[in-house]
């Protein structure tokens, strides 16, 4: 387990920098944790706190129980083998091949070769580029590089792995297939995963739960389903909006909304909602219930892992009264509910 206790790191120039401000985090073993932010937010200088590549300027970093910031720079050394680091741009040994890149930190603490090849050749197994093995670097496509990173980053059997930005450089596709490796290392090998990214389709796509980072500070945390359905920080709203179009429809835009209720003007609401509540014939119970009608303008369902969420904009009809009946049986639901604004009756 990662527990992170009240980190802060102030950079002394010119200038003074507070890139951290009292970070409290705490990352379970063997899950997949995502750090989110925007450029300049802090994540960075925060995964580098984690591995004690930078010093925190106050506060603990506990591993497994053991405090890092308490341990000499030899006793780092010995400890940073549990925690393997793959990075944006790969770092590879371009003079090297795809087997001496994998090879190069067994080397440095003398592994018998014997048992390097063996190492190595599971490795390249597991990454699935034992044919690439007597490639050079310069031979290989992104995510065959970013693969041999990998690799190379488990070859001391870490029991955390660091990911920093590490699909940054990749497309689409070949990001989808880095995450997939990635997931299925988490689960073969137990290892826990901490990404750290500006991109809410790989927290959506990998991780289990997500902190939101934002100058320095930790603005929200949880499960990625409950932080994305209901976000509460500016940054995680803006990031799910990257995702997730939550921009009204351009032809509902031009139904006459307004934010006042009024005899002759229906309610817009829109609807969000996770898990076993997308089941819910939520649009048919309203109409029963309230024997009313009710208009579906939009709606879209989609899945974080194997949990499905959804958006729905609705307009219920109806006098008044039945409105408000409606919008209070719909509060008293496990989902979560916006006004979006009224509009006439004749939509």
């Amino acid at each position: 387990m990662i527990t992170l206790e009240n980190i802060t790191k102030t950079y002394d120039g010119s200038a003074t920098v507070h890139a951290l401000k009292g970070i409290n985090l705490t990352i379970e073993d063997g899950e997949i944790f995502g750090i989110i932010g925007k450029s300049g937010a802090g994540k960075s200088t925060l995964v580098r706190c984690i591995n004690m590549l930078e010093r925190p300027t106050s506060g603990r970093v506990i591993i497994d129980g053991q405090d890092m910031t308490a341990l000499s720079d030899s006793q780092l050394r010995a400890e940073r083998k549990n925690i393997g680091m793959i990075f944006q741009h790969f770092n590879l040994l371009s003079s090297r091949t795809v087997f001496d890149n994998i090879a190069f930190p067994l080397e440095l603490v003398n592994t018998p070769k014997e048992v390097i090849r063996k190492k190595v050749d599971d490795l390249l197994e597991l990454v699935g580029l034992t044919d690439r093995q007597h490639n050079y670097p310069s031979q290989l496509s992104g995510g065959q590089k970013q693969r041999v990173g990998i690799a190379r980053a488990l070859a001391s059997d870490p029991k955390i792995l660091l990911c920093d930005e590490a699909t940054s450089a990749l497309d689409p596709q070949t990001t989808k297939s880095i995450l997939e490796l990635l997931q299925d290392i988490n689960k073969r090998l137990h290892i826990t995963i901490v990404i750290i990214t500006h991109e809410m389709a790989v927290i959506k796509e990998i991780c289990n739960r997500v902190a939101v980072i934002e100058g320095g500070v930790i603005k929200e945390e949880g499960r990625v389903v409950d932080v994305f359905t209901n976000p509460q920080s500016q940054t995680m709203k803006d990031f799910v909006k990257s995702v997730i179009n939550m921009q009204l429809p351009a032809g509902i835009a031009k139904m006459g909304i307004t934010d006042q209720p009024a005899p002759d003007r229906n309610v817009l609401v829109r609807l969000r909602f996770k898990g076993s509540a997308t089941n819910d014939p939520l649009v048919a119970a309203i109409v029963q219930k309230f024997n009313t009608y009710v208009s579906i303008l939009y709606g879209n369902i989609d899945y974080i892992q194997d949990e499905p969420f959804g958006y729905l904009i609705i307009v219920i009809m109806g006098d008044m009264e039945t409105q408000a009946k409606a919008l209070a049986y719909i509060k008293g639901l496990p989902i979560e509910s916006e006004v979006l604004g009224y509009v006439p009756r004749n939509h």
